[in-house]
């Protein structure tokens, strides 16, 4: 059977550890009582299974050591993530290394790990790679490592650290035992779908629900009001998702009312959103300029020319800097994103509208600052979830292990100096609590005529 949606949500929610079963602070196993997770049967693996590196106490020690100094000379957002979580990252240090010196298996410490990251609520993008994602990461950046594409050097970088023999060892044999761990339990959510979705009469040849592609467009109103959704700007999706926005943009060209629904959309590339959806819609180039802060810890020179950056001592004064962040840096640079029109004249003629919600981040997050400082989209919902102003995040390979964490070296500002990872971006129109962003953008229009 054809996996739904609603099951790719469930691998989903099973792998983060966010179902029943799984929210302990420490690997340990689910109750009988407890719905499986993927991470709660992982943590289960005996010495054999659980330990395909074969790993001894002292290197966990030491991966996890450097895993965290690392993070302190490098990740700009240990004051951001005490902020929004009331987490401290040193007291979580230390808690989470009293955990590594007892977990016993090479499973378990990946679970510490991931589980030690997912405190920070993926603020600056910290995360540990697992399973799931590694081999997307390894495509993408062995795919963006050429002279082909913008910063290629940077790409190869990460792309090299991606794809080093020791995490590409790692993964291949964490896959053996991972993978059949997945399926076992996507088999038990698949049969309580099964069970629950059709009753016995159903059919036994009616045909399975299509899924969902990335972009979905509908009329809402014939000759008024058209409406395009964009799941994600995920690039392996460009090429198809450009056809099937330009054929739209072509049969609702001078529709007044033009509507991108990004309110589901966690990011992707920043460069989907600059040619897909602003340089068609542009007669004229659009720019906003912001700041980029970064400590100049000897990781983050792995990956970045600091000779791009400017003394910290010659920043400008930025009302909104948050000053014990701005304590912590080394360097800054101004940028301007600017985006220049695809042709003379625009896909679009009409007023064009921009749903966000808290589930805007990274790109997408990008997307809706760019377009409210540009006036290219009016911007109708919730503030965003922030993280829109930087470069692709930075991979720290484990020396012993070969485990991937990844996080955001840049800390970005708009130019009054809000932290884009603590502020995100408020829409023009706050949709009411309650209140489905759609229905307020089709008020908002209605009053329009």
């Amino acid at each position: 059977m054809k996996k739904s949606h609603l099951v790719k949500l469930a691998a989903a929610a099973a792998l983060a550890g966010i179902l029943v079963g799984c929210t302990a602070p420490q690997p340990s196993e689910p109750t009988p009582s407890e719905e499986p997770t993927v991470l709660g049967e992982f943590v289960k693996l005996d010495n054999e299974k659980g330990n395909w590196l074969n790993l001894t106490p002292e290197q966990r020690q030491e991966d996890f050591d450097y895993l965290y100094q690392t993070l302190k000379e490098n990740y700009p957002y240990f004051h951001v993530v005490q902020r929004i979580t009331g987490k401290d990252m040193e007291k979580l240090y230390q808690e989470y290394r009293e955990k590594v010196k007892t977990c016993g298996t090479d499973a378990k410490f990946f679970v510490i790990l991931d589980q030690f990251t997912r405190e920070a609520d993926m603020i600056g993008h910290l995360s540990t790679i697992s399973p799931l994602d590694y081999p997307w990461f390894k495509e993408a950046y062995e795919n963006l490592s050429g002279d082909g594409y913008e910063d290629g050097a940077r790409m190869k970088r990460i792309g090299e650290a991606y794809t080093n023999e020791r995490t590409a060892f790692c993964y291949e044999k964490m896959d053996e035992v991972f993978w059949p761990i997945f399926d076992e339990v996507m088999e038990y959510y698949d049969s309580l779908e099964e069970d629950s979705s059709q009753p016995d009469s159903a059919p036994e040849n009616q045909d399975e629900p299509q899924e969902p592609g990335n972009v979905e467009t509908k009329i809402l109103e014939p000759g008024k009001t058209a409406y395009i959704k964009i799941i994600s700007f995920d690039m392996a999706e460009y090429e198809q998702d450009k056809k099937v926005l330009f054929d739209f943009y072509g049969q609702v060209k001078d529709y007044p009312h033009v509507i991108f629904d990004l309110s589901e959309n966690g990011g992707g590339g920043m460069s989907y959103f600059d040619d897909l959806i602003a340089a068609p819609n542009i007669d004229k180039p659009l720019s906003t300029d912001v700041y980029m802060f970064i400590k100049s810890g000897d990781y983050n020179g792995k990956f970045i020319d600091f000779s791009e950056f400017r003394p910290i001592d010659e920043a400008p004064s930025l009302p909104r800097m948050n000053q014990e962040d701005f304590a912590g840096f080394d360097l800054y640079m101004p940028i301007t994103y600017q985006v220049e029109p695809l042709s003379s004249e625009k896909m679009l003629n009409g007023k064009l509208w921009m749903l966000v919600s808290e589930n805007v981040f990274s790109s997408s997050e990008y997307a809706a600052m760019f377009a409210k400082a540009t006036g290219f989209a009016e911007l109708v919902g919730t503030t965003t979830g922030g993280d829109g102003i930087g470069i692709d995040p930075n991979p720290i390979v484990l020396p012993n292990s070969g485990f991937l964490v990844r996080y955001s070296p840049i800390y970005g500002v708009t130019p009054d100096g809000a932290s884009s990872q603590e502020f995100g971006t408020e829409p023009d129109i706050i949709s009411p609590e309650g209140e489905m962003v759609l229905d307020t953008c089709l008020k908002e229009i209605a009053k329009l005529g």
